[in-house]
Order: C-alpha cells, then sequence, then structure tokens
C-alpha cells in the first residue's frame, strides 16, 4: 500500500475512533473527554453546572473540574449531557453531587457551581452555628408582638445540642380584643438589618401537612428606607418558604409537600398609592416555585439567596433554581426563620388577612417544629482572577493533574 496513503488512513482512522468515543452515551456510561492540551480522560459525568463539571475516573475520587480547562469539544459533549440527563438527576445522584461540593466548599458557601470571580467571607453579626447552651439573646429576637393570627411565643423557640427549634402549638386563646386564635408560634430574626450578601440556612421541615409554612426570610419594617429608592417603602424575600400546600396557578393544582416557594414582596409607590406587589400581581417577577426530588419533612437541606442590587439568586442544596431582577429590594431587612399557619388552619382574607378557620383548628399533629443547624450569611469579597475556589485547592484536581491515556 502507498506509504502516504496508508498514513492518511490511520489519520482518519484515528478522528473517527475520538469521534465515536466523544459522542453522547448512556447516563451512567464513561465518555472520553479532552483538556485544552489535548490530554484525555475517559470518566462518568456526574452534573454539569455553568463553571464546573463533577466527573468520576474508574474507582478515584470524584472531581470538580472547570469548564475552562476543557477542550471546546468536549464542552459541548457536556452540554448535551446536561440537555439530555442533567434536568432528570434523581434525589440519590443530587446528594452524591452536593457532598462534592460540600468538601470543595470549605470555608465559603455551599454552591455546586460556583463563580470563580467570587469570594465570600462568614458576618459573624447574621451567623449562628447555634452551639452554645442557649440562645444568643443579643444577636436574635424571638419576642416579638402577635401579628393578628400569628401569635407569636417565646417559649416556641429554643437551642438544644447544636439546633435551633422553631414551634407551633396548638393553644386556643383570644387576644387582647377577644378574637379567639387556636395556636401560638415561634419567631425568631436578627437584632440587626442588613440588604445584600448571601444568605444561608441547613432547615429540616416540620412533621406536619397541610397546615403549616416553615420560613426562612427577609424583610423590612416599613420606616427604615433607602434614599436611593424613595418609591420602595417595604422589601420581602422569601429565601424559603416550603410546605404550604397552596395553589399552583400555572399546573392547575394543588401543591404538595415537595412544592418549594421562593417568592418576592414589595411595597411601591405608584402614582402616589402606596401599593403592594406580590406573585399574583407581578408572577414574573415576584414568582419562583421548585419542585424537589425529595421531601423537606424527611431531612435537612440548604437554603439560600444571594441578593445583590442588580439580581437576587435562589439556591437549594447549592443548586440554583430560581433568579429575579432586584427591581424593589434594596431596603435594611432582618433575617427571619418562622412557624406560620396556612389553610386549613386559616383563610386567605382579602386583601392581605389572614382568619382562624375554627372547625379545622384542631390538635392533632401539634406541637410540631422547623429545625436549623445553621445560619451562615456571607459578604462578598473583592473579586478574583484565579480559577480556584477557596478551600478547594487541597480536595480538587483539575484534569490536568490526571496522567494523559
Amino acid at each position: 500500500m502507498n506509504r502516504k496513503l496508508y498514513i492518511t488512513l490511520l489519520i482518519l482512522s484515528a478522528a473517527a475512533t475520538f469521534t465515536l468515543a466523544s459522542e453522547l452515551k448512556n447516563k451512567t456510561d464513561f465518555h472520553r473527554l479532552e483538556d485544552t492540551k489535548g490530554r484525555a480522560i475517559d470518566a462518568r459525568i456526574l452534573y454539569v453546572g455553568e463553571q464546573w463539571t463533577y466527573l468520576q475516573r474508574g474507582f478515584k475520587q470524584p472531581q470538580r473540574v472547570s469548564l475552562d480547562l476543557l477542550s471546546e469539544e468536549s464542552r459541548a459533549l457536556l452540554n448535551q449531557w446536561n440537555e439530555t440527563y442533567g434536568v432528570a438527576l434523581s434525589a440519590d445522584e443530587l446528594q452524591q453531587v452536593v457532598k462534592l461540593a460540600y468538601v470543595a466548599s470549605k470555608g465559603q458557601p455551599l454552591l455546586v457551581d460556583p463563580d470563580p470571580s467570587k469570594h465570600w467571607k462568614l458576618n459573624d453579626t447574621f451567623s449562628d452555628e447555634f452551639n452554645s447552651k442557649k440562645l444568643d439573646e443579643k444577636k436574635w429576637d424571638r419576642k416579638l408582638r402577635p401579628w393578628g393570627e400569628r401569635a407569636w411565643r417565646s417559649d416556641n423557640v429554643w437551642q438544644k445540642k447544636g439546633r435551633l427549634f422553631v414551634q407551633a402549638k396548638y393553644d386556643p386563646h383570644r387576644d387582647r380584643k377577644g378574637v379567639e386564635f387556636f395556636y401560638t408560634l415561634g419567631i425568631c430574626q436578627t437584632k440587626e438589618k442588613t440588604t445584600y450578601g448571601y444568605f444561608e440556612a441547613r432547615i429540616k421541615g416540620c412533621s406536619r401537612f397541610p397546615g403549616l409554612c416553615p420560613a426562612f426570610w427577609l424583610y423590612s419594617n416599613g420606616k427604615d428606607l433607602n434614599p436611593d429608592y424613595p418609591h420602595i417603602t417595604y422589601s420581602e424575600i422569601d429565601i424559603i418558604e416550603m410546605l404550604q400546600g397552596g395553589f399552583d396557578p400555572v399546573k392547575k393544582e394543588k401543591t404538595g409537600p415537595s412544592h418549594m416557594d421562593c417568592n418576592l414582596h414589595t411595597r411601591e409607590m405608584i402614582d402616589g398609592v402606596e401599593t403592594w406587589r406580590r406573585p399574583q400581581h407581578w408572577p414574573e417577577v415576584c414568582r419562583n416555585v421548585y419542585d424537589a426530588p425529595w421531601d423537606p419533612r424527611d431531612d435537612f437541606h440548604i437554603y439560600a439567596c444571594e441578593n445583590t442590587p442588580e439580581k437576587i439568586t435562589w439556591y437549594i442544596d447549592g443548586i440554583k433554581v430560581a433568579e429575579s431582577p432586584n427591581h424593589n429590594w434594596h431596603l435594611p431587612m432582618t433575617l427571619t426563620l418562622t412557624m406560620e399557619l396556612r389553610p386549613p388552619m386559616i383563610a386567605w382574607a382579602q386583601p392581605d388577612g389572614r382568619i382562624p378557620v375554627p372547625e379545622n383548628s384542631t390538635p392533632d399533629g401539634f406541637p410540631t417544629h422547623m429545625e436549623v443547624d445553621y445560619v451562615r450569611v456571607w459578604t462578598r469579597q473583592k473579586e478574583s482572577s484565579s480559577l480556584s475556589v477557596a478551600g478547594e485547592a487541597h480536595t480538587i484536581r483539575l484534569i490536568s493533574d490526571y496522567a494523559p491515556i
């Protein structure tokens, strides 16, 4: 055979082999990937984000790898894998990735797909591991006056064995006006206020469903305003509201326990009138939902959001689940944990009120509580051009560390 023809056939054969190897296979199959220097590995793809991918090579410990280190062809294959399989990862598959991210995120917020340019510093004013013998009353306030049917009681909030407990209890009583209520609830909020940053808490939901809503949220007091946004009179960011058991207006059905709400509420001056803008009024901005592949009553999960002057981004177990432009959420806010009543224990009263439903108000399923392992609030530091994330250098090897095949 002609030598030049033989060499040409070898080159074409090698190219065809790599092309076939680079084609999308089954979700759990090994795929051949290359870095920007042409070095190749065969790896199982576990997760693909915007900045990072998680890979497992043989029996080695899975690794988080920067997409910037991979060839254009490999990134295209990863995107194809993500479009085909990434949207339907099981709870166990996601949990594996979250555990890897937790190790890689030491000293930083838990993020499965972190922005390499962002570095965070823990803000001790708003953070708490709840490891002391009793609640830090200098940091937290649990003695708020009732808000109508939200009959807050300080004895419904306590700290024990490294956890914060926020309780709902069947406790029929009447308020000062003689109005009858059937439950007392817990609230725990920071005494200081904040606006921008990264807010996260590790929480296990309460056992009762439906009828209660464990929540982690930020809200302003209606008095502290921002002169740069004089038209805004109220800001509220619901980092998470779980177990609400409401009605999904898009799916036209009742929501189950795995339905999560990450909503926004605000008041602003419109044509001289102070006006509420809630998810039902401004759904394209204020309404965000997530259907989890697990039940929040069964275990702890990490709920978080990042608030910046430009946008608000929500994360559950380090994975982005929602994002909204930041139009009205620029006021000083308190960080708050609550247990609140939901139907059938209450009924919604127009325009924004709540009234008890006596025939549904029974002691069944009470008392019950949400558990909080920690609250961590982070302040963003100066940007860095490094591809690594703090805490990652000792636990994660990049693809260039692998021996070429």
